[in-house]
């Protein structure tokens, strides 16, 4: 039953995003797509732009998706959309194969597929050029699934995948993503190497070191343009205001849970989010505990694998986005995903330690089973009413890109001010010159 609905429930999870992409979206180029056209459009068959230090920053698998955009779909957002829920579907199956192999409840089984499909991802399922990052996530569960079996059972062809796979991924794929995952997988592989006394453990960290450094020659390469960002230093901010430090750190972690479309709705106070991103905080580091504690990791490394992984990505953006002064930012959508994999990791932890002590006839304190019980409900309400509230407003996102479609069109005759705020791109020259590119070779909205 549970291997049925290990394949069963991602797609059904694919229906239900597509249903919400086709009620919520048109086939119209905006914000991120405007840089993207200007940089690789102009001749979207040469590699030339990739010819340069910064080119692990450029995601080099996003060439070849492009072209093949281009050469067969005329540069739809639909088919990039299309492509994120493929690879978030694939990962879906991964983690139901997992679930299903360690006979977890049922409820966590669906509670986990209602996070791998969270609306609270919205922003990156809707930008179509959030593909790449659905992939690269598929990716990581993929290895972690890999590297999870290899380290219970080596086999060479299981050893040769666990080299391949994170280089492959780094250096095409991952992008900033790649520090996190990086650090995740040479803290395991050490850990696995000093408890199993295996030195061709420690021997597969070495090409993720590589590999990283590589990725951060390429960064510290690579020019960010962050519209709205701060230039003072950190250290002048925290002198100024050192309480903002702890409420957006605060805030990265009570996304979990809230989106920050509810907090909107329901004025919900920052004290109020603040509390709920320090009861997750003191869950992850719980489930972490109970890895250890309980030595889950002799068993299964893959829940503990999603959920360091989810700790170095929140570690992540809380480093580099606090630049932009606002307690609440790091609430909004396009951080979901890799969020998410965190909390999957934490949810797969507390699934996984009931069958444990089942199995060794050992037993939860009755605070601690209330305490967990708790928290997986309100991770089910917070997705339940972030997918209601998603739900309620794909009609008003679908009447802004029937703005969009009309004012791209119009492109010439529009004004800056329309142009940079319909179109969310901060430099409407800009914007006029990726429309006319595709405008001149009769792509996206102009291939009619």
């Amino acid at each position: 039953m549970k291997k049925f609905l290990a394949f069963f429930m991602p797609i059904f999870g694919a229906l239900y995003l597509s249903a919400y992409i086709r009620s919520a979206m048109l086939d119209v180029v905006y914000t991120d797509y405007i840089r993207i056209i200007n940089t690789y459009l102009k001749d979207p068959f040469s590699p030339k732009p990739y010819f340069s230090k910064d080119i692990l920053t450029r995601l080099p698998i996003t060439y070849f998706e492009r072209m093949i955009n281009v050469a067969f779909f005329k540069y739809s957002t639909m088919f990039d959309m299309a492509l994120g829920v493929i690879f978030l579907s694939l990962m879906g199956i991964i983690i139901g194969i997992f679930m299903a192999n360690k006979n977890l409840n049922l409820r966590y089984f669906i509670l986990v597929m209602m996070l791998v499909f969270s609306l609270s991802q919205w922003e990156m399922i809707t930008n179509g050029t959030g593909w790449v990052h659905f992939f690269t996530f598929f990716l990581f569960v993929l290895h972690f699934y890999i590297l999870d079996s290899y380290v219970h059972r080596e086999t060479k062809v299981k050893f040769s995948l666990n080299i391949i796979l994170p280089v492959f991924t780094i250096l095409f794929a991952a992008g900033s993503y790649s520090l996190a995952y990086g650090l995740t997988l040479i803290i395991v592989y050490v850990l696995y190497a000093i408890k199993k006394k295996n030195k061709i453990t420690f021997t597969l960290a070495i090409p993720v070191i590589l590999s990283l450094t590589a990725f951060m020659y390429s960064y510290a390469n690579s020019y960010t343009e962050h519209a709205g960002a701060t230039t003072e230093s950190l250290s002048s901010v925290f002198s100024r205001n050192p309480v903002y430090f702890v409420l957006f750190s605060l805030n990265t972690f009570a996304s979990d849970i809230i989106s920050i479309g509810i907090v909107e709705r329901y004025e919900i106070g920052i004290l109020i989010t603040s509390i709920i991103g320090a009861a997750v905080i003191f869950f992850y580091l719980y489930a972490l505990y109970l890895n250890f504690k309980y030595k889950i990791y002799e068993s299964t490394a893959f829940p503990m694998l999603m959920l360091v992984s989810g700790l170095f990505s929140h570690a992540m953006v809380i480093l580099t986005r606090w630049i932009f002064l606002n307690p609440l930012y790091a609430m909004s959508s396009r951080y979901a995903l890799q969020f998410g994999a965190g909390l999957i990791g934490v949810i797969l932890t507390f699934g996984y330690v009931k069958i444990h002590i089942n199995k060794e006839k050992q037993s939860m304190s009755p605070l601690t089973k209330a305490a967990v019980s708790l928290f997986v409900l309100f991770v089910f309400l917070g997705n339940i009413s972030t997918a209601g509230n998603e739900i309620r407003m794909a009609k008003y996102r679908l009447e802004s890109f029937e703005v969009k479609m009309e004012v791209a069109k119009n492109f010439e005759n529009e004004s800056d001010e329309t142009l940079k705020k319909v179109l969310q791109y901060h430099n409407p020259k800009k914007t006029r010159e990726a429309l006319g590119i595709i405008k001149s070779k009769k792509l996206n909205i102009f291939s009619e």
